[in-house]
């Protein structure tokens, strides 16, 4: 028996999780779809009827209950529209001028703005150790190399992911940022500016770091320096909202029962990296602002040389891969340079993407919990019919099967928990590459599969999303890292070694097994021999006391299962906070040590017992090796005591 059963019964439900503030996702194209010949943004009518019919299409299919989008072109809006309800109970709907979204990991670009700017006023060093402005507490010096802004505004300072409290209630008081560092400092797992692994607590430093030169809140400098300037008056980092915006705020929706139903405002203690609302019409203010070099009219945000510096890239994890940036989120196509952000809470679904090689941009945001692909979807389509491909697919390589082997296998995103009882949850943020017939195909941690074509021998093109999937890989060796050139702020490590799933699953399987048949088949066949049996058996049975303490162990395995299943049945909120029935569930692993142990003594007792079976023994002994293994990974998966 093992808790990953009863976390990976809740796997599409946490799938949810990592999604939280993503900032762009690899997504299905088998949706509603229009055809693509080249046209022209200047055409108003017809760009809004092709948005009509892709929006409507995608709202059905998903149950969105409300969207808003933008689009501009040459300085110009060309397009800024709302679909749908922003409360659907009291039929009030989506204005876009006045319909505020919340729009997740888009908020992040404020914040680099914001360093940029305290950059430029000589107040903050991209390049220097970030310690020197932190006196609350200290980042460790797990590596040599310090911690830098270069490196957070990358996604590049190599923290862990820390799923827990990213979200707070409503009800409860907003945590002070100060406090919230120092009781939860993400873990150091490699050095920084060696690769990128996107981080909501690197941006949350941040935040913190601006707080401190500046002297005031970060809502407080936002809306000085950004919001008002550009004149974004509907637009704000507070939350919950102030009384004269809140009751333009769109309310998030869930579709349960055939119906949309309104759920609680979403709290982002980390504000910086997630918790902005904002109009389509404000987002264009913004988007046309960067467009012109951070400028509009007389106001600039930044000087053209500083702001330039959120484009210059930081690393390529490999050949063919677009770079990590200190700001933007490279999302280029093969033969489009897109850059932005893409923002998603569990309600909310946004993306903010430019093309300024053409003058344009596109922003958009759904308000229900199924728009998760949506906003990316519509942006590939919108790009293939104003932007196609001019070009053909990159000309493929001669590759032979046995070298394509060595690339196959499941591979899992170094964006995850290293340290804490979320760390299963990394096994949900995979990808695979297997072969299929001669050819090597690419699954996403969607489930959509697409053959990859070769390119270079450690390069392929996907042609279906155009984009490519690189790997690190030593010849005679299986490929050791995956990236995807349009998700350069994450990697993925091979599944290997003790994260090997296979390994998982099978100590898994064989707990189960093991503990199913003690706690049912043992007692059904106790009863049985007391019953109906009229002479004592002749070569003996296992000693009362032997059963006894593996069918404690198997109930409190058992019991920990069930505490975990019900635990993770509300699937995301286990981002507020370990549940109570969790922190309990957690003590029934600890009890059945002693338990463990008890069994081991009884294991080597009935095997120097000639009377006992040699069957009943061995099933003994293998039982108490599963349960020592579960034991172990529990542990593994830090959930063998209370680590949160």
């Amino acid at each position: 028996m093992n808790t990953s059963a009863g976390l990976c019964l809740r796997s599409t439900i946490l799938l949810c999780i990592f999604l939280i503030f993503n900032p762009v996702l690899i997504a299905d194209d088998q949706n509603p779809s229009l055809p693509t010949p080249t046209h022209s943004l200047d055409d108003t009518i017809a760009l809004q009827a092709f948005v009509d019919g892709l929006m409507l299409a995608y709202m059905d299919k998903q149950q969105i209950a409300g969207a808003t989008i933008g689009v501009i072109h040459q300085g110009k809006t060309t397009l800024l529209k709302g679909y749908g309800y922003a409360d659907v109970e009291r039929g009030i709907k989506i204005d876009p001028a006045l319909s505020m979204f919340r729009i997740g990991s888009v908020s992040k670009l404020f914040t680099w703005l914001a360093v940029l700017q305290q950059y430029e006023a000589g107040r903050l060093d991209l390049d220097t150790d970030i310690n020197r402005y932190l006196t609350a507490f200290q980042i460790p010096d797990t590596f040599d190399e310090p911690i830098t802004l270069r490196s957070l505004m990358s996604h590049t300072p190599g923290f862990e992911d820390i799923l827990l409290e990213l979200f707070i209630r409503p009800d409860k008081p907003m945590p002070d940022l100060e406090e919230l560092f120092q009781s939860r400092l993400p873990r150091r797992i490699m050095p920084p500016l060696t690769e990128a692994a996107y981080s909501n607590h690197g941006t949350g430093l941040a935040q913190y770091i601006v707080e401190q030169v500046s002297g005031m809140p970060f809502e407080t400098y936002v809306e000085k320096h950004i919001f008002d300037p550009l004149g974004m008056h509907c637009s704000t980092f507070r939350q919950p909202l102030p009384d004269h915006l809140s009751p333009y705020l769109s309310h998030g929706y869930a579709y349960k029962n055939n119906k949309f139903v309104p759920q609680e405002f979403e709290v982002v203690p980390m504000t910086g990296a997630g918790g902005a609302s904002s109009t389509a019409a404000d987002m264009l203010l913004f988007m046309k602002a960067l467009l012109n070099n951070t400028r509009q009219d007389t106001i600039s945000l930044l000087d053209s040389a500083n702001y330039a510096i959120m484009n210059e890239p930081v690393l390529f994890h490999a050949p063919n891969m677009n770079p990590a940036l200190p700001g933007f989120l490279d999302m280029s196509v093969a033969h489009a340079q897109i850059i932005g952000h893409g923002g998603n809470t569990f309600l909310f679904h946004t993306m903010f993407a430019m093309l300024p090689e053409h003058e344009t941009g596109i922003f958009m945001s759904f308000n229900s919990e199924n728009g998760s692909t949506t906003s990316y979807n519509i942006m590939k389509q919108f790009i293939d019919r104003y932007f196609p491909d001019p070009e053909p697919s990159p000309r493929a390589m001669q590759l032979d099967k046995e070298y394509l082997q060595g690339f196959t296998g499941t591979y899992i995103s170094n964006r995850r928990p290293y340290s804490d009882a979320l760390k299963l949850i990394g096994v949900l943020m995979g990808t695979e590459v297997f072969m299929e017939e001669e050819n090597l195909m690419f699954r996403d941690f969607f489930g959509n599969i697409n053959p990859m074509i070769p390119v270079d021998s450690t390069s392929f093109f996907v042609e279906e999303e155009q984009m490519f999937v690189g790997f690190r890989r030593q010849h005679d060796e299986k490929a050791e890292k995956l990236y995807v050139s349009n998700f350069p702020i994450m990697a993925f490590d091979r599944a290997s070694g003790l994260m090997n799933l296979q390994l998982h699953a099978i100590i898994l399987v064989i707990g189960l097994v093991v503990m199913l048949y003690i706690l049912i088949v043992w007692p059904w066949i106790y009863f049985i021999r007391r019953n109906y049996e009229k002479s004592p058996r002749t070569p003996h049975p296992l000693p009362v006391f032997t059963k006894l303490v593996a069918w404690l162990t198997s109930f409190f395995f058992a019991i920990f299962l069930v505490m975990i299943i019900q635990a993770t049945s509300g699937g995301t909120d286990i981002v507020f906070g370990i549940p109570s029935s969790m922190r309990i569930a957690l003590f029934f692993p600890l009890a059945a040590i002693p338990m463990i142990l008890l069994m081991i003594y009884s294991s080597i007792y009935i095997w120097k017992t000639p009377k006992i079976r040699k069957i009943s023994k061995l099933f003994y002994t293998i039982a108490t090796l599963s349960f020592t293994l579960t034991i172990w990974q529990l542990h593994y998966w830090n959930l063998l005591g209370w680590q949160y």
